[in-house]
Parts: C-alpha cells; structure tokens; sequence
C-alpha cells in the first residue's frame, strides 16, 4: 500500500501562480490544499490538520501573507511547520531579514527557479 501524498499548503491570490504551483507539486506527487488569501488559509489549517508545508505570497488582500505567517508561527498546532514564502516586490534588507528569520526559504517571484523550489520543498518535507 502507498502512502498518502504529502499535504502542501499554497496561498496565493493570483489564479494562475497558484495554479501553477499546484500543478508543479502534484507532477511531484505532492496533494498541494489551496487558499486564494489568509483567512481562507486559516480554515484549510482548521480542516486539514495533517499539512507537512505552508508556500505563502506575502503580498495578499484580506489577510496578507506576513499576518498569516504570524498566525501560524503563534498557534501551537502549526508553529513548527515549514514555511516558504514568496514575493514579487523588492523588500529592503531589513524586510529580507525579517522573513528568513520566520520562515524557512524565502523565493522572489522575478527569479523563480523550478528546480531551486522543489529543491526546497523536497527538504522541508523530510524534516
């Protein structure tokens, strides 16, 4: 009998980034579990309590990335779940710095590297 795929968490608002990660995850055999925005991904954590990764845009409606992130490293349940964040902006290096410190790897969309990425996920789900 197989496992169960590994349950990945992607947060994006825009359709067809999350798109294209969800199907760069499956192709991996992941079961990537999506939300257009933050307040979305807090019911997909309430409902999916098994996810093994979170890959989160910071920059969101609603509820943004850095409130989400924030949420998941204060809530005792999620608080050690790997997170990836992504960004299309150009932080400053204090802004940069504050991200790597939170998260576990942190992608800028303008260099998107496929293979770097699921480089990155492939280790944080063996952790």
């Amino acid at each position: 009998m197989n496992p169960a795929p590994v349950k990945i968490l992607v947060v994006d608002d825009d359709d067809l980034l999350r798109d294209f990660y969800c199907r760069v995850l499956k192709t991996e055999g992941y079961d990537p579990v999506t939300a257009i925005n933050g307040d979305e991904a807090v019911e997909v954590l309430d409902r999916e309590p098994d996810l093994k990764l979170a890959v989160i845009d910071l920059l969101m409606p609603i509820r943004t990335g850095w409130e989400l992130i924030e949420f998941i490293k204060h809530h005792p349940r999620y608080a050690t779940m790997p997170i990836i964040a992504i960004t299309g902006l150009a932080a400053s290096f204090d802004e940069f710095e504050k991200v790597r410190q939170i998260c576990d790897a942190v992608l800028h969309k303008s260099d998107f590297e496929l293979n770097a990425f699921l480089r990155i996920v492939e280790n944080l789900v063996k952790r």
